[in-house]
């Protein structure tokens, strides 16, 4: 959390405590006025250091506050916020707990609690125990649109796709929205998690169901692609690239270390069809990869068509005296081939799920690097 953030969050501890002290009182508690004023010093202090920022001071006089006013469950789940934001874990974990363990606990405060131990043990990476007190939220509130995107999150996170294909349902009943490619996206997954287990009719039920969803679901074409090559069905494969080329035109290249070497025909009839630049340098970039070079060269014929692409044919050059092959040879090992087209974030790998913003199928090619345009 940021300098301003923490002082944000501590001003609000500082207020809802100040709100707190100057309430109107019963007589009763009219008659315990030293004990508030114990609790004006620390918060008096805490407002001090506050202002001086100096957010680590200002929290240990919220804690002596909260101590002596053990009622005030806001200043308690407003220090935990903090406590998790510094990192300390294992302190957040503990008020949240003994906010839970009080008798006859309301339930908003529960449901809170819940939520706030669960962000606890997520950010602590201990995952199942998140899930549980999520649950625990959601059994009491089965709409609560937070812990169900949290608990779709570590789902995805532990590769557990039906569960997460499940609260991924319960999300879009409850936004009332369409969420057909993250859908399509979760059953390639099944998919590809049957294909490796070597279950090829349940691997190729889930593709199809994949791109019955969605037509725009890259991974379930080369799922498609790689199930009919285990089952020589080359008109299948045939099929499935030709659609792959209609909807998923850019990653056509991803069929390089399917297809190669032994398909070359394969690859090379959707070269002649497609003549995408991508494919043909992803291909060029992996013959480049073998000790003697290899006649299917001469038959990719392809002229740049940006600067980045020029670079990454002259990294292809032999090695020699010429220092443009050799910067060329250093850029492309840090070259971002995708970004996502949300957030922005470059990557040099694909990810059907940007590691950033999360959103499936949101990579796309990037076709300018810092600044390199297309070429006349």
């Amino acid at each position: 959390m940021s300098t301003l953030a923490t002082l944000a969050l501590l001003t609000t501890i500082v207020t809802a405590v100040w709100v707190l002290l100057l309430r109107p009182t019963s007589k009763e508690e009219q008659d315990n006025t030293p004990v508030d004023d114990q609790r004006v010093s620390p918060l008096l202090r805490g407002i001090q250091h506050l202002l001086s920022d100096k957010p680590d001071l200002a929290l240990q006089d919220m804690v002596e506050v909260a101590k002596l006013r053990s009622e005030s469950t806001e200043v308690y789940m407003a220090l935990g916020e903090m406590f998790l934001s510094q990192g300390e874990i294992g302190r957040a974990v503990r008020i949240h707990q003994n906010i839970l363990a009080r008798p006859h606990v309301p339930q908003d405060l529960y449901i809170q609690a819940h939520f706030a131990l669960a962000k606890d043990f997520q950010t602590g990476g201990l995952l199942d125990r998140a899930l549980r007190h999520y649950q625990k939220v959601l059994d009491v509130q089965s709409d609560h649109l937070d812990a169900l995107r949290a608990s779709l999150r570590i789902r995805e996170l532990s590769h557990e796709w039906q569960e997460a294909e499940s609260l991924l349902s319960r999300v879009e009943r409850i936004q009332d929205t369409n969420v057909s490619l993250h859908r399509a996206y979760l059953w390639a997954e099944m998919s590809e998690q049957c294909l490796q287990k070597k279950d090829i009719t349940q691997a190729r039920q889930y593709a199809e169901q994949s791109l019955n969803i969605s037509e725009h679901c890259t991974h379930a074409y080369l799922v498609m692609v790689t199930i009919e090559l285990h089952e020589k069905n080359i008109p299948s494969v045939l099929a499935n690239i030709h659609r792959m080329q209609s909807m998923s035109a850019d990653f056509l290249h991803l069929l390089v270390p399917i297809l190669y070497p032994k398909y070359s025909e394969l690859l090379m009839q959707c070269w002649q069809e497609s003549h995408h630049h991508e494919l043909g340098l992803t291909w060029l970039e992996r013959l480049a990869e073998e000790e003697t070079r290899n006649p299917i060269e001469n038959d990719i014929q392809l002229t740049p068509k940006y600067l980045r692409e020029s670079l990454r044919l002259a990294a292809l050059g032999q090695e020699g005296d010429d220092p443009l092959i050799e910067h060329a040879k250093i850029w492309r090992k840090q070259m971002k081939r995708y970004h996502c087209k949300y957030c922005g974030v470059d990557v040099v790998e694909m990810y059907w799920q940007c590691p950033q913003c999360h959103i499936w199928g949101s990579s796309v090619l990037s076709q300018e690097d810092n600044g390199f345009k297309e070429l006349t």
